[in-house]
């Protein structure tokens, strides 16, 4: 009697029946199917040739490539050929979309310092620099491509592990393929290879169920073993059949293929300039916003981050080089030794103004590239924000995933829609941007300057841990709960604050952390001479919200005994303000409020009103005594009214394309 060998591992699914593998092409079948390629799609002969070497039955995808499926995208119309491939000649995508936040960038200093940072991630791959539709991907070496595919293998396992499932149904929707070229910086032969498009956390289970390395795919895919590896699992089903034949043995018979969507051409709408590869991307972008598991929020603003600079690139309004600056793969001595900048607060402002500029060319562009990924109505400044910080923040040398991700919250908040009007991101020294931002105190304008200082500044508080955004109520002594942005916003309108910004830039250029200063600009110092570090706290007391100036500890000069008595009356006022809204908020049991009905006694109505009249007609003397002595001063802010405009000229423009 034979004993029943039983795995170790759990099922959790029903097991699908193994069935015979197809025996292998021979040579003229996938020789005819590459010619196909190439005379129906202008396919390059050595991306037609990996996709037929990779394709089970050539034959039959031959009759499918006459009446290709046509899948719609924004920009045209992709054309793919549904067939099945042999799961050990293609390979998953070394550089899974999904690990984009995991990602460790040379701008951030870390590339090199640990296994794994060792290499700076794999770009984007491109499209062929000629019509074939197949992509270019740039590697340094074969080392670097294994080192990037097991980042994406650990990620993927740790993530979204498909082993068990697979193990015992198989791969049963396709994988998306293209034929792409790797290109080795250390001069080894090209190579070209199906790779899928969509990170395939399939193909990634299957590769470690075969027990094949998928980095070796590219350089080792041997027809003769295939044929022979086919033939030994074939005899061994009709040897024992479906239901006792070995679970390994029937896991291979399962995995040994799979079904997949081979890419092969692409149609551009005439109105419209995209090449394959953004085709590509948009149909990727299409499968993933939706279940089983979208990406997240912080990968889907990587992948929308590193799309929009490459369509700047691509219509030519930023160069290469500043594009491999932007999107954080020039570390910071490349920075440096190409003209551009290595402080990370400088390309932190450029990146803001690029995605947050009105002029006609970069507006299209960004907003091409992304609704060409991700499906979404409306542009809001706080999307480009939520973008602009994935590219920024690239640069934050902290391998600490938890601080990382706290850093990112922080930073999109600190980013106010008074960057969205005009200004532009200078290279200016930060002592020369603090005097211009000054110089708009002065004569009452403060407008592109100090808006630069506040982009340029927001990097080292929050990196510093010098602004935080809203930490809750329990156990904290936030004076108030303003987003990052709000306060820089209101310091930049102050003399003192504007000193404050420029402070923060000047140590972070130096390698310090923020110190606090005085009116004056004098850095501040405490009773045993130690310099004093800005905190969030001082900065939200210093710098409190219009109309609530902030007091000032054991005041001892009129100035100062003056600045808490108005602090007293800010308080006061806002006491006032909050119990007319508690007063409205009584209501009667038919709902209405019970102050419209009921009203109030006419004595004490009086005696508010004479109150409330003398403090009206002494604030327009106050301030005009203020101007006299201090100059113009700023235009209150409306922060809500300036988001609703930008948001509707959004809006407008793309109503107008509709």
């Amino acid at each position: 009697m034979k004993t029943a060998v039983i795995p170790v591992h759990v099922e959790t699914v029903l097991p699908r029946p193994p069935q015979a593998l197809p025996v292998p092409a021979l040579a003229p079948a996938t020789r005819k199917w590459a010619d196909k390629l190439s005379e129906n799609f202008g396919m390059d002969p050595d991306a037609a040739r990996a996709l037929a070497i990779a394709t089970v039955d050539p034959s039959s995808a031959r009759k499918a490539a006459e009446s290709p499926e046509r899948l719609p995208v924004p920009g045209g119309i992709m054309l793919g050929v549904r067939t099945e491939v042999w799961s050990q000649f293609v390979m998953p995508d070394p550089r899974n979309p999904r690990i984009g936040p995991a990602r460790r960038h040379p701008a951030s200093t870390l590339v090199g310092a640990n296994e794994s940072t060792r290499f700076r991630p794999i770009p984007e791959p491109q499209a062929s620099s000629g019509a074939s539709p197949h992509l270019v991907l740039q590697v340094e070496s074969q080392e670097h491509l294994a080192w990037a595919a097991k980042q994406a293998r650990d990620y993927v396992f740790d993530q979204n592990d498909w082993r068990e499932s697979i193990r015992n149904q198989g791969v049963m929707t396709e994988v998306w393929l293209a034929a792409t070229t790797l290109e080795h910086g250390d001069g080894s032969p090209t190579v070209t290879v199906p790779i899928s498009v969509e990170g395939s956390s399939r193909m990634t289970a299957v590769h470690d169920i075969l027990q094949t390395r998928s980095a070796d795919v590219p350089y080792i895919r041997e027809e003769r073993k295939l044929r022979s590896h086919v033939r030994r699992l074939n005899e061994a089903l009709d040897s024992a059949g479906p239901d006792d034949l070995e679970f390994d043995s029937a896991t291979r018979l399962r995995c040994e293929t799979l079904p997949a969507l081979l890419l092969v051409g692409f149609e551009s709408h005439d109105s419209i300039v995209a090449d394959f590869a953004v085709a590509v991307k948009s149909l990727v972008a299409l499968r993933h916003v939706d279940y089983p598991k979208p990406w997240g929020e912080a990968t889907e603003n990587e992948a929308l981050g590193d799309a929009v600079v490459a369509e700047l690139e691509r219509r030519g309004l930023v160069t290469p080089l500043e594009a491999d600056w932007l999107i954080g793969s020039l570390t910071p001595n490349d920075a440096s030794a190409a003209g551009l900048t290595a402080d990370p607060s400088v390309r932190a402002a450029r990146v803001v103004r690029l995605f947050t500029d009105k002029d006609p060319k970069i507006y299209e562009a960004v907003r091409a590239a992304i609704t060409t990924q991700s499906t979404r109505k409306r542009i809001t400044t706080k999307l480009l924000f939520e973008i602009a910080t994935s590219l920024i923040l690239r640069s934050l040398p902290e391998a600490d995933a938890r601080k990382r991700e706290r850093t990112r919250r922080y930073l999109k908040d600190a980013f106010s829609v008074e960057l969205a009007k005009e200004w532009e991101a200078t290279f200016r020294p930060g002592h020369v941007l603090t005097e211009a931002a000054l110089a708009e105190i002065t004569i009452g304008d403060v407008g592109q300057a100090s808006r630069e200082l506040a982009a340029r500044s927001a990097y080292p508080l929050v990196v510093a841990g010098s602004l935080t955004a809203d930490r809750g109520t329990q156990n904290n002594n936030q004076p108030d709960r303003r987003k990052p942005g709000e306060v820089i916003d209101r310091m930049r309108v102050m003399e003192h604050g504007v000193r404050q910004l420029g402070q923060a830039v000047a140590d972070f250029e130096s390698g310090r952390r923020p110190r606090a200063v005085d009116e004056h600009g004098a850095v501040r110092i405490n009773k045993h001479g130690k310099e004093l570090l800005i905190r969030d706290p001082d900065l939200r007391r210093m710098f409190a919200s219009a109309g609530q100036p902030a007091p000032i500890p054991a005041a001892e000069t009129a100035s100062e005994r003056l600045h808490n008595a108005l602090s007293e009356l800010g308080s006061a006022i806002q006491t006032v303000s909050d119990t007319v809204k508690v007063i409205e908020t009584v209501v009667s049991d038919d709902g209405t409020p019970t102050i419209d009905v009921m009203g109030a006694e006419p004595g004490d109505c009086a005696a508010w009103r004479d109150a409330l009249f003398s403090v009206l007609q002494k604030l327009p003397i106050w301030e005009q005594r203020h101007l006299a002595r201090n100059g113009p001063t700023h235009e209150p802010i409306d922060q809500w009214s300036d988001l609703e405009e930008l948001e509707d000229d959004y809006d407008h423009k793309e109503g107008q394309d509709a």
